[in-house]
Parts: C-alpha cells; sequence; structure tokens
C-alpha cells in the first residue's frame, strides 16, 4: 500500500483547524522538503490553506501561517514567485497595524526573503519589487520609530539595510528620513547608554547610505558622512575634557550642553562610542570609487585619546563633581582609542606606518601601569592589530619598552617564591629556639579555598592577548640581543613548568591551560627557527610541540610534524660564512648572561637564588637594579638554599661559572667564598649538576590581575 503523500497527511491532521497548526508548527516545518513541494494535485490546497491561515482573524493562526509562507517560499522558488504578490500584500498589511510582535517578525522576514530571492527575475522585479520595496522601507522606518522592543528595531533596521543595497534607486526619496533616524540613534542617550544591539545595526545601515548616491554620488555621501562623525567625534570629546587644560583641537567648543553634569558627562560618553562604531562602520563598508580617507585627522583624534591621563588639571575654579566624573572615564576613553585603531589598522594595513612609532611608545606608557584586566586586554589587541597590519617600528628603544610591559602580564604564569615555606626558604636563621614544623602531609586536601591564577574571564583573555601581541613582537621587531635572550628563556621556562601545573590551579575553564600550552610551544619553535645552530638543538622542542597532549585544538597531523622535522633537518637558508655565537645558544646559562639581560631580568621580577651572589636584589623587583661596579665592595647576603618549588621550570646552572663581581669578606667566610681579586673569578656557589629553578619575587598587582 503505497503511504499518502506528505502535504495530505499535514492538511488532514496537523492543518485541519487553526489551533492544531499553531500547536503542530514545528512539526510542519521540519517535515516540509524540495521533494513534497513538487508540482502535485495537493500543492494547490497547500498553498489554499496557508493563504487561509494569513487570512484567519486569529493572531496565532496568522502567525503560523506567515511562517509557513516563508518555510515554502525557501524551499520552492516556483511557489514562490506564484504566489509572492498575494502572500506580500497580506504581509504588508500586517506590518501597517498594531500586531504581536512574532507576527510583525515573521512579516518582516518572509518580505526580506522575498524581495532578495528573485532579483534575477525581471518580471517579478517589475511587477512586485519596484511598488512593494519603497513602502516597505516606509514600514520598516515607522516600526524603528515606534516598536519598544530592541529585537524587532535591530531587524527591522538590518532589513532595511538590505533593502538600500539591493534597491538603492528605490530608496533614494526616503533616504533623508532614514539619514535622519539613524542620527538620532546614534546621538546616544543618557542615563541609559544606547542599546548594543541596536547600535551596530543602526551604525550598519548608516554606513551603506551612500549607495543611494550612485556610482557618481556615492563616493562625496560617504566623505561627507565620514566628516560628519569626525566632527560629532571632537565635539563629544571636548565634552568630557572641560576640567582639563585646552589643547589645540579643531573643535574648541564643548559638545553638548546640559544643566546637569552627570547626565551631560554621560550624554557625551554614550555618543562618543556610538560615534567610534558609526565610523568603524563606515571604514569596513564598499565604496564603488576610490575614495580618500583622512587617515590624518582620524590618528589626529586617536593620538589625542590616548594621550587622555588624569594627571594635568585646568587652572581656575573647577567643579569637584565634575572633576570626579571626567577622571571615571578616562579609561573609557582609552578603550575608544584602541578600538578605533584595532579598526583602522586592519581597513588601511601598511598605510598606518608613519604612525605606528608614535602609537607604539604611548600603548607601551599605558601598559607600564597597573591596569585593570579589561583595559590591559584593550591594549595589548590594538598593539597586535597595529603590528600585524603594518611594518613594525624602526626604533630598539621602543620596542624593547614593549616587549618588558607585554611581558608583565605573563608574570603570573611563573610560580612565586612566596609558595614555599619561610622556614626553607631562609636557611640562616637560628636553629635555637627555633620548634619542629609539624605539618600534616597532604594538608592542602582540606583547604576549602585554593589560588587560581586567572579567576576572571579578563584575565583569561589578557593572558593570551599578552601572547599573541608577543608573537607578533618579536616577529620583527628590532630587540636588544639581552631582551630577546630573555624571552626565550621565559617562554621556555613557561613550556616546562605548564606540564606540570593543574589545570584548574590555572582557571576555573580547564580548556585554558591547553591553549596556553599550545601557544607557548609555538612560540617556542617560531624562536628557535632563528638560526641554524639554535635550530639544531631543538628537537626535543619540536617533537614535543607537534605532539602535545591535550584536547582536539592542540593535537596536529602527521603531516605537521614531517614539516617541522623538515625544517629542523633541512633549514632554509644560507650557511654561514664563519660560525658565529648566538644568544639563543646561550640562552640556558646564567653565569653567560650579560649585566643588561641581568638588570633586565630582574626589572621584570625574574630574580632566582642564584642572583643573590651576583647582585642585591632590591626590596622592589620592578626598579631595575643597575650594574655593580668590580672595584666596589658588595655586602654578601646570608647563606640560602634553593626553596622546592612544586611548579618551578628548571634551568640549568652552568658549571664551573665565573661572576664577574666580588663579594667582601664577612663572618659567614665558610659558607660563602671570601673576597678575591678583580681580576680572579669566584667559584660558583651551587652544584655543578644541581637544577635551580626559575622563580618570580612576590610583587603587588591591582585587584583582579594576577594571583
Amino acid at each position: 500500500m503505497a503511504s499518502p503523500h506528505p502535504l495530505k497527511s499535514l492538511l488532514q491532521l496537523q492543518l485541519a483547524s487553526d489551533a492544531s497548526s499553531v500547536l503542530h508548527l514545528s512539526f510542519v516545518l521540519s517535515t516540509l522538503s524540495e521533494d513534497s513541494l513538487s508540482p502535485s494535485p495537493h500543492l494547490q490546497k497547500w498553498t489554499s490553506r496557508v493563504t487561509s491561515l494569513i487570512h484567519s482573524k486569529d493572531a496565532g493562526a496568522r502567525w503560523a501561517g506567515m511562517c509557513i509562507a516563508y518555510r515554502t517560499s525557501s524551499l520552492s522558488k516556483a511557489t514562490m514567485t506564484e504566489y509572492a504578490q498575494s502572500w506580500a500584500g497580506l504581509a504588508m498589511s500586517i506590518l501597517t497595524k498594531p500586531e504581536p510582535l512574532p507576527l510583525l517578525k515573521a512579516s518582516i522576514r518572509y518580505l526580506r526573503h522575498v524581495l532578495s530571492a528573485a532579483t534575477d527575475v525581471p518580471e517579478f522585479q517589475r511587477q512586485l519589487a519596484t511598488p512593494t520595496v519603497p513602502k516597505f522601507s516606509q514600514a520598516l522606518a515607522s516600526i524603528v520609530e515606534k516598536a519598544a522592543d530592541y529585537e524587532l528595531k535591530a531587524l527591522a533596521i538590518d532589513t532595511l539595510k538590505d533593502m538600500v543595497i539591493l534597491y538603492p534607486s528605490l530608496n533614494r526619496a526616503s533616504s533623508p528620513s532614514i539619514t535622519d533616524m539613524c542620527h538620532r540613534i546614534l546621538n546616544g542617550s543618557a542615563p541609559q547608554c544606547t542599546n548594543k544591539l541596536l547600535l551596530h545595526s543602526a551604525a550598519s545601515l548608516y554606513a551603506v547610505l551612500h549607495y543611494t548616491g550612485g556610482k557618481v554620488g556615492a563616493a562625496n555621501l560617504w566623505k561627507k558622512s565620514v566628516d560628519e562623525t569626525l566632527q560629532c567625534l571632537w565635539a563629544s570629546s571636548m565634552g568630557l575634557r572641560t576640567t582639563f587644560p585646552v589643547t589645540n583641537t579643531p573643535l574648541p567648543s564643548s559638545g553638548l550642553s546640559v544643566d546637569d553634569p552627570a547626565l551631560a558627562i554621560a550624554l557625551n560618553l554614550d555618543r562618543l562610542k556610538c560615534s567610534v562604531v558609526a565610523l568603524c562602520s563606515l571604514l569596513r563598508t564598499t565604496v564603488q570609487r576610490p575614495v580618500q580617507v583622512p587617515i590624518g585627522r582620524t590618528m589626529e583624534f586617536c593620538l589625542f585619546l590616548l594621550a587622555c591621563t588624569a594627571d594635568d588639571e585646568k587652572e581656575g575654579h573647577i567643579d569637584a563633581t565634575v572633576r570626579a566624573l571626567e577622571l571615571a572615564i578616562v579609561p573609557e576613553l582609552q578603550s575608544s582609542a584602541c578600538d578605533l585603531l584595532c579598526c583602522l589598522a586592519k581597513t588601511i594595513q601598511h598605510r598606518l606606518t608613519p604612525y605606528v612609532s608614535r602609537l607604539v611608545v604611548m600603548i607601551t606608557y599605558h601598559l607600564e601601569q597597573n591596569l585593570q584586566p579589561e583595559r590591559r586586554c584593550r591594549l595589548l589587541k590594538c598593539i597586535q592589530a597595529l603590528l600585524s597590519n603594518s611594518f613594525p617600528p624602526s626604533g630598539e628603544l621602543s620596542s624593547t619598552r614593549l616587549v618588558k610591559a607585554i611581558m608583565l602580564s605573563l608574570m603570573p604564569l611563573l610560580s612565586t617564591q612566596s609558595d614555599a615555606h619561610p622556614s626553607e626558604t631562609n636557611s640562616g636563621q637560628r636553629k635555637k629556639g627555633r620548634k619542629r614544623r609539624r605539618d600534616y602531609e597532604g594538608d592542602e586536601v582540606f583547604r576549602l579555598s585554593k589560588d587560581v591564577i586567572c579567576s576572571s574571564i579578563a584575565e583569561e583573555e589578557a593572558i593570551l592577548c599578552a601572547l599573541d601581541a608577543l608573537q607578533v613582537t618579536m616577529r620583527g621587531a628590532e630587540l636588544q640581543p639581552a631582551v630577546r635572550s630573555l624571552v626565550c628563556r621565559v617562554l621556555l621556562s613557561l613550556s616546562l613548568s605548564l606540564p606540570s601545573m593543574s589545570r584548574p590551579s590555572l582557571s576555573h575553564d580547564v580548556h585554558l591551560h591547553g591553549l596556553v600550552h599550545a601557544k607557548v610551544n609555538g612560540m617556542c619553535l617560531e624562536l628557535a627557527r632563528g638560526t641554524t645552530s639554535a635550530m639544531s638543538r631543538s628537537l626535543g622542542l619540536v617533537l614535543k610541540s607537534t605532539v602535545t597532549e591535550g584536547d582536539e585544538h592542540t593535537m596536529q597531523t602527521k603531516l605537521q610534524v614531517q614539516q617541522e622535522v623538515d625544517i629542523l633537518l633541512h633549514p632554509r637558508c644560507p650557511p654561514l660564512v664563519r660560525p658565529l655565537p648566538h644568544v639563543e645558544a646561550l640562552s640556558l646559562f646564567r653565569a653567560e648572561e650579560s649585566n643588561e639581560e641581568l638588570a633586565a631580568r630582574t626589572s621584570l621580577a625574574l630574580a632566582t637564588v642564584y642572583d643573590a651572589s651576583v647582585m642585591d636584589i632590591t626590596a622592589d623587583p620592578i626598579v631595575a637594579t643597575q650594574p655593580v661596579p668590580t672595584h666596589l665592595p658588595m655586602p654578601t647576603p646570608k647563606t640560602t638554599a634553593p626553596a622546592p618549588v612544586s611548579i618551578s621550570p628548571p634551568v640549568l646552572a652552568s658549571p664551573k661559572t665565573t661572576s664577574p663581581i666580588t663579594a667582601a669578606p664577612t663572618k659567614h667566610s665558610a659558607d660563602v667564598p671570601s673576597a678575591i681579586p678583580s681580576r680572579q673569578p669566584a667559584k660558583s656557589l651551587l652544584p655543578s649538576t644541581e637544577l635551580v629553578p626559575l622563580t618570580v619575587e612576590p610583587r603587588i598587582y591591582p585587584s583582579g590581575v594576577g594571583r
């Protein structure tokens, strides 16, 4: 016995009444297919039933009818072109009435599909699109003005954007009213900020309105929109810096004037954010003819926002309330500058190179401060976008400062000396009167709270952004050899210590450990490819990076393993004329490092127990320690033993190391070598085969940063 036709079964059972149509709508939509809508005797009954549902007095039945009409039109183009004129008229009548929210959304989606799916049929365009598009655009603009639901507004704006792109000539008459509607949304609101969904939809629509000018006038309309947006940016930013000294800006006026200072600042700040989003959308849009981007004026505004700090103050009487509010929004100004710079770097790319050096210096200054993870992540993303889409800065000093500032974000991943017991780290204290330490073995099991390095999502993003920014910076920047060697050592220490670190101790998200480990291994392998001598020593690193255990994102195929080993065996670079020493070859031995590298390592709080015999580490590890002259005596610290840290990246100590700094004789001459002449090297304090952990001095981070 042959099975009945799918449409016949649906008509007899699921669509028998209006109530059953609403109840079984999901089953009907999932059952429909292209084969079921092929020409058959039941197709005419199906379309008649859909039309009757749309004409129903019940709002639920009308909604079900519009959903079925949309599904039918998307599966069968022939059925759509045949019944679109009647169904589109019913949908337009629904949009002009106060109907329920689901019914309005279904009607908008149906009309958008019908008007965009048959653009290749001239007769269909003449009979349906030409008379319907202007009315549809007017109805969508009315919904945006009157509706209260943000999702419905965003849907109407996105549909209106598609209509402007597909039918620019038909929307030319309504272009001024649509532009005014976008201006009202993008002008900001207070005290409540503009909805983000509505903001991005309005900015996207505002960025395509130049299509209505045709091929000749589109470029002029785009340029006019960019100029108006830049003028709005300057006006709103001046309204947020009224208590600061006046600078030479294109607009000396002070933004929006509102009696309430709190309301005025909130309104200007929201207007600034909306204008930044609008300018980014204008830069990302497509223009039919070449246009000139005002890079100079845009970069002048970005530099102005990056230079905004909380240090300066205008002379004369200043309202304390306004001053406090303007100081509180300084981070928002810098975040807006970073967003605009990221968009500029991705759109104009290498044309931003003349400004990169100055931008790197300003961003480095902000990274050197104690920032919240959200602000640090914004700055790191900006650095990555700038260096990835333009040529690297030419200054060696600025690149070195930038690398040090980025590495500060990676310091929480290294173990700290505070993990060890004080009795174990201070072996020079007196044994007299000291009580025996009676700790229960395995007492960490009963701890109710455990330390997590990344306790928030912002801290996790900051770690990943720091790794990405450091990788981009190390590729093309001119760095000092000591700093480059230090970066290699830190990354190698992270690669050795991460496998012994438990996933929950890094973050509550267990997937972060695998991502960080894969990134660190990839960076170590990339740095090892720099020279032939360094690559020949990295066989273990290559094999380890290609077979890293973890989730599926960190696993690589056998072909990739063969490629990495092939690069190791046959490097793609000409042989050296004569053998030269490389910093990477000596990066594991602290005794071979220079005073510059030692000072850089100490400035980043990467001090070890071995450094106690070389230089006197001050109480503040952030300040770089200056090299001590060899002719001056240096007090010898108390004898210390290396503290066993559970998570400590080992670094090999060089056998029979030499130190250029001499120590003054003290009463602890039995434990520490006595003073010797400056020409005679001092013996190492550590055995030749002992592993010394690379630890980090405990430092104070702001709230939400580090441990």
